[in-house]
């Protein structure tokens, strides 16, 4: 059971790392050709990554209390 949990948050993490990754590639991109449909989203998928990082930190410190 510790084992599933541990690679659910592995896989959150992951999930997080890829959309930070995403996103600063696509606000650049959208920066760089001026699209600003593609800035948004990039500035979208920035900020999902973050939250899903906080989210995960704030889970592991509930779980240690």
């Amino acid at each position: 059971m510790a084992s599933y949990v541990g690679e659910n948050l592995l896989v959150k993490k992951s999930a997080a790392v890829l959309l930070l990754l995403l996103g600063i590639v696509l606000i650049v991109i959208g920066l760089y050709e001026e699209a600003w449909p593609v800035t948004s989203l990039g500035a979208v998928c920035f900020l999902g990554g973050v939250s899903l990082l906080v989210f995960k930190i704030v889970a592991r410190n509930r779980n240690q209390l």
